[in-house]
């Protein structure tokens, strides 16, 4: 089993074990290292004992060194290194060390007429009479206390390891049990059952607020199946009226022989005209929620785009209503500008579709925001539509029989775009009235300094 695909848990449980091994490992070494130092320092200071209280024998009169341990030994050699005094067990041996430079050397060695164990082996300097006292001691006692302790760490730390991954492997077991509890639960919602939520558990732990983002994310996915469902079921209403429409009087002129051709091309051309503008619509939809429609942010002249489609729209209708540009000054906002031309020919669209005699168009410039104003003095919007208006597929009911009110969707766009670009759009009655006739659709758009 690779890295990518061993458990959590079997992950979590070496890592951790391998780290506690390495900081183990890391303290063995350094309490070998620190007890052999101290065992090493108290039999330096033995030894040192040792060669004082031969000293003082010497300076009490007394004139040989006796020793009947194996494990030890003593000598007293005169200013030239010769043997002056010497215990029995090294009795007739030469200087068993090097004469130091200083005061006293401590030495180790092995090599020794006494025993073929090892030696530690002090030599000190008395200038009272220029001699100097040898003595030595088996080093054994040290190496068996030490291998004492590195048995007993070498013993110890695996089994504290076992016992440590053991724990380690049941608490992270037990940890994550809720969220394979989640995972399962999880598994079982499809796609058409996603009104099902996973229980919270109320611990106020990263369990539960995962359970509740779980939660968060089924409802949003929710929303979205259901908004594309009405997404499909509306687009395939809208498109069946124009099809309709151009299937009837098909069928209905190929049944008269006094059939006026040309007046039923012209209708199929308008109904093919509404199609493509609506299956335009669909497809910017469609793109947008998918998100594969790139914003290409750069500076943009909203006021040059306001005037270019203000001009459109009058050659478009020219027996329509009044359009006053009067009140549009220069503003550069960041975006890009195949959209927002978009969202001002959506706007006027709507605003020359529904006017009664003219729309007015307003553009102010402000330190940090953009402000576009499309405003007509048709019957507006009641209050409790402002807000409905800017959803997809929502027509009032003046639209509804009309031929020309349009799919629904030019108000969604443009809340669309300008949501993509950081703004804010608003529908409000002309002159911020309630019951005044005409409607006034506000959008805000950060600007370029």
């Amino acid at each position: 089993m690779t890295r990518s695909t061993r458990p959590i848990r079997a992950r979590v449980t070496l890592v951790a074990t391998v780290l506690v091994a390495v900081v183990l490992v890391a303290f063995a070494v350094v309490v070998v290292i620190a007890q052999q130092a101290q065992l090493r320092g108290n039999l330096d200071n033995s030894l040192e004992q040792r060669a004082d209280l031969v000293r003082d024998q010497i300076a009490g009169g007394r004139s040989v060194v006796t020793s009947d341990d194996e494990d030890r030994f003593t000598q007293v050699l005169d200013g030239e290194g010769r043997v002056v005094l010497a215990s029995e067990n090294v009795a007739g041996a030469g200087a068993l060390a090097a004469l130091p430079s200083g005061d006293q050397a401590f030495s180790t060695s092995a090599a020794l007429p006494v025993e073929d164990d090892e030696f530690r082996i002090l030599v000190k300097r008395y200038e009272e009479d220029g001699r100097f006292v040898v003595v030595g001691e088996n080093v054994d006692d040290l190496r068996d206390g030490m291998w004492a302790l590195i048995t007993a760490l070498a013993v110890s730390i695996p089994v504290t390891l076992a016992v440590l991954a053991a724990v380690i492997w049941w608490i992270v077991g037990r940890t994550l049990r809720p969220v394979e509890e989640l995972r399962r639960e999880v598994a079982d919602i499809g796609l058409d059952r996603l009104d099902r939520r996973v229980r919270v558990p109320d611990t106020d732990d990263e369990i539960a607020r995962l359970a509740a983002t779980m939660n968060d994310m089924l409802v949003r996915l929710e929303r979205s199946a259901e908004r594309q469902r009405r997404f499909v079921a509306d687009a395939s209403h809208e498109l069946r009226t124009p099809l309709t429409r151009m299937r009837t009087a098909l069928e209905v002129d190929l049944g008269r022989d006094d059939a006026d051709l040309a007046e039923t091309a012209s209708g199929a051309l308008d109904d093919t005209i509404e199609m493509q503008h609506l299956i335009d619509d669909l497809l910017f939809l469609a793109r947008h929620d998918a998100g594969q429609t790139a914003i290409r942010f750069q500076r943009v002249d909203l006021d040059a785009i306001v005037e270019a489609e203000v001009r459109e729209a009058r050659a478009m209708v020219p027996s329509g209503p009044g359009i006053d540009m009067s009140a549009v000054s220069a503003a550069v906002v960041r975006g890009d500008a195949s959209q927002l031309r978009r969202l001002v020919r959506n706007l006027l669209t709507n605003a020359v579709r529904h006017a009664a005699s003219s729309v007015r168009v307003r553009v102010v410039d402000g330190p940090d925001r953009v402000v576009l104003v499309v405003q007509d003095d048709g019957p507006g919007i009641p209050p409790a539509d402002r807000e409905r208006v800017l959803e997809r597929f929502v027509r009032l009911d003046e639209a509804r029989t009309d031929r020309d009110g349009g799919a629904g969707l030019g108000l969604a766009i443009v809340k669309e775009i300008v949501l993509a670009h950081g703004g804010t759009i608003r529908v409000s009655g002309a002159d911020e009235g309630v019951d005044v006739h005409g409607a006034r659709v506000e959008v805000t758009l950060p600007a370029v300094g």
